[in-house]
């Protein structure tokens, strides 16, 4: 019974030994669990995206397996990040296929974030269609304060790039402003624990699994993404497009 006992014990003190480590692992995004579900799912198509947050990219080093990147360009009205035209210029000279977005805001007109996103963000045939990052707070705005700032973003975007705008949200804002809205607008869906989970489920086409990546060529972690199973970057481009 004592060895029954001592062995029970021995096992349990080396599951929490193991389990430990695989929590320090996550934590320093040495290990993601996420981008182990995604891979065994069949999303083989990577990405990252970043802003002004990681510092200056070495773009040289950054591994080309990642098919996509994303870039922060504007938010609300009047501001720019701060590394997007290097950003945008270097990843592209480095080989990277590209994809700008927009951190949606309402204390400014929809018109006028369309305007300086417009004024910043290059046109080209060869990039991702623009992408209004939605995070407001779902408590503060309503959906009938919110919804036509956003058409009227998306459709000086649409008119201008000539490719549907593509919009990244998280549940909440999901449910509160997209649901059942701009159905032919595809989602960038933000989920660090569980695969994608809303109602609408044909609609995302980029998930995005961490936002504790650690990237050679990159200070500090990094937010990663996968592309829905059995999408291309070059298919995303061409579904985009309106013409």
């Amino acid at each position: 019974m004592k060895q029954i006992i001592f062995n029970v014990l021995k096992f349990l003190v080396v599951v929490i030994i193991f389990g430990g480590i695989v929590i320090f692992l996550e934590w320093w995004g040495y290990l993601n669990h996420n981008e182990a579900l995604a891979l065994f799912k069949g999303h083989n198509v990577q990405g990252l995206d970043i802003s002004h947050h990681q510092d200056k990219v070495n773009w040289t080093r950054v591994d080309k397996k990642y098919k996509f990147i994303v870039l922060k360009a504007t938010e609300g009205q009047n501001f720019l990040d701060s590394d997007f035209s290097y950003n945008w210029n270097n990843a592209r000279i480095n080989g990277f296929t590209v994809g700008a977005y927009h951190f949606f805001t309402m204390t400014s007109s929809g018109e006028a974030q369309a305007d300086f996103y417009i004024s910043k963000v290059p046109y080209s045939n060869k990039t991702l269609p623009p992408i209004i990052d939605l995070e407001i707070s779902t408590k503060k705005y309503k959906k009938s304060e919110v919804l036509p700032e956003l058409k009227k973003m998306v459709q000086k975007l649409e008119n201008y790039y000539q490719k549907r705008v593509i919009f990244y949200v998280n549940y909440k804002t999901y449910n509160s402003y997209i649901k059942g809205e701009f159905l032919q607008n595809k989602l960038w869906i933000t989920d660090y624990k569980y695969y994608p989970r809303i109602m609408e489920d044909e609609r995302w086409v980029i998930w995005q699994i961490s936002k504790k990546g650690r990237i050679e060529g990159i200070p500090g972690f990094t937010d990663k993404n996968v592309l829905r199973k059995g999408l291309t970057v070059e298919k995303l481009i061409k579904d985009s497009k309106l013409n």
